[in-house]
């Protein structure tokens, strides 16, 4: 860990009051990071908010719904008032269920992509003209395996829904790259955050069992992972989805 090198830099981080966000989110201020955190769950976000302030980190904590693009919005707006700039954005936020096609409802199918596709483009667009202008800025969309491979285990609208993230992430590289921004995406498998609560204990022990490095991921596996795409050391890695699952899935 470097203590400074995200020195007099501003990251947001949609849902982030948990799991891999607020690791990131603490892991990126230890590291000179003021940091916007976000999230849906108002009582979670208020524990996060206190627990940060503990800390003595530079933070603000903005509840956002970041299907609802007003709210994406407000949250890029009190960002750039409380720290004069937007230089990392993490698209976190996520929904996932599990259920059978059949089992998937027409409001299932709109809330999957409304959170985790239009969510990441109505905060893609809202940081771009902060960024551009700055001419430096870091995107990163947080995909999945199930985006690459398709998905058996939840609703068939959670892969469609990481699936497209990996198309974003690219288009978003070949337009913001001429203005010094780069946007790559992370394909986590098997972390255990509250959104895998269920996958009880039996199935985790299978799933770590078929992974070559023998275990489950963890919050600080992915923070490390973003923590360097959202330095200046990642500058020439641009339009890029990184694979982080212990070896289960390789390309």
């Amino acid at each position: 860990m470097r203590e400074d090198r995200f020195t007099g830099k501003a990251a947001i981080i949609t849902g982030s009051a948990q799991g891999i966000g607020f690791q990131l989110a603490r892991d990126m201020a230890a590291e000179g990071a003021s940091v916007a955190i976000s999230d849906v769950n108002a009582a979670l976000l208020e524990e996060a908010d206190r627990q940060l302030s503990k800390a003595g980190i530079t933070h603000i904590a903005v509840r956002c719904d970041v299907s609802k693009r007003s709210e994406i919005d407000n949250l890029v707006k009190k960002t750039v008032e409380a720290f004069g700039r937007v230089d990392i954005l993490v698209n976190n936020a996520g929904i996932l269920k599990n259920f059978s096609i059949e089992e998937t409802t027409d409001e299932l199918i709109d809330a999957t992509i409304d959170i985790n596709v239009k969510g990441a483009l109505y905060a893609i667009r809202a940081v771009t003209p902060h960024m551009k202008k700055q001419k430096y800025g870091r995107i990163i969309n947080v995909s999945s395996i199930c985006g690459k491979m398709g998905d058996h285990s939840t609703t068939f609208a959670y892969g469609a829904s990481k699936g497209a993230l990996l198309s974003v992430t690219r288009s978003v590289a070949y337009n913001l790259g001429p203005f010094g921004v780069t946007c790559n995406s992370i394909a986590p498998h098997a972390v255990m955050t509250q959104l895998m609560a269920y996958w009880d204990e039996g199935r985790r022990q299978d799933a770590a069992a078929k992974i070559p490095v023998r275990r489950l991921g963890t919050v600080e596996d992915i923070s490390a992972l973003m923590l360097f795409l959202a330095s200046g050391e990642a500058g020439f890695i641009n339009g890029e989805n990184v694979n982080i699952n212990g070896g289960y899935y390789m390309d």
